[in-house]
């Protein structure tokens, strides 16, 4: 029983592929096609282990510490049920052409309890059953420019966060600029960047950072 070399390839591709803040486009993207991409520890017996050389007991531990520091979200009854309704929103909206205004939903609780993982997760999902919906291009996009094509925005704020610097956060995840812009010229652009970029669902996580 070996599980080397194996071992050895995920581990290189965790060290190689570190995670990027997902407050941006790039960030965004790679948490979506990387989510699901870790290969597990195999579970074995400490026999088995026993008859492992050296380097790969070394490579087996270390695959087995990355597994457990990177669990997938445990399903619980108030997520399922908060995921449903997230993802019922998010559709919802996408899909509606009848009205400017759209509903949102708020995800409250207490820290490290699975809110932003659980959104995150939902989202990410959206965007690839939208992209493959549409073959990858914005069924929006305007001739001769080439904008991202961002289904899902994630912006990070923290609680205390003002209209302004909400805006400012929105236009830093496209790498807008916003160096000198007034509060309703940061408005104006929030709406033009959502639209020219095909955004269909805005995720704000106020975290506390005090």
């Amino acid at each position: 029983m070996t599980d080397g070399p194996g071992s050895a390839e995920v581990l290189a591709e965790l060290l190689e592929n570190k995670p990027l803040r997902r407050d941006t486009f790039e960030g965004w993207q790679q948490f979506r096609t990387t989510r699901h991409r870790l290969v597990p520890a195999p579970v074995i017996t400490i026999d088995q282990w026993r008859t492992m050389s050296p380097r790969e007991r070394a490579l087996h531990d270390m695959h087995r510490t990355a597994t457990h520091v990177n669990l997938p979200l445990q399903e619980t009854p108030m997520s399922l049920k908060v995921s449903r309704l997230v993802n019922r929103r998010i559709s919802n909206n996408a899909w509606k052409r009848n009205s400017s205004t759209l509903s949102g939903v708020m995800v409250n609780g207490l820290g490290y309890h699975g809110k932003t993982e659980t959104t995150c997760e939902v989202a990410a999902a959206f965007e690839d059953r939208w992209l493959a919906l549409h073959d990858h291009l914005n069924p929006r996009t305007v001739p001769g420019t080439r904008d991202l094509h961002a289904p899902v925005a994630y912006v990070q704020t923290p609680v205390t966060a003002k209209p302004k610097s909400t805006c400012q956060a929105v236009l830093d995840f496209f790498g807008a600029p916003t160096k000198g812009l007034t509060l309703p010229q940061l408005v104006r652009q929030v709406a033009q960047s959502a639209k020219d970029h095909g955004v269909q669902a805005l995720i704000l996580d106020f975290t506390d950072r005090r």
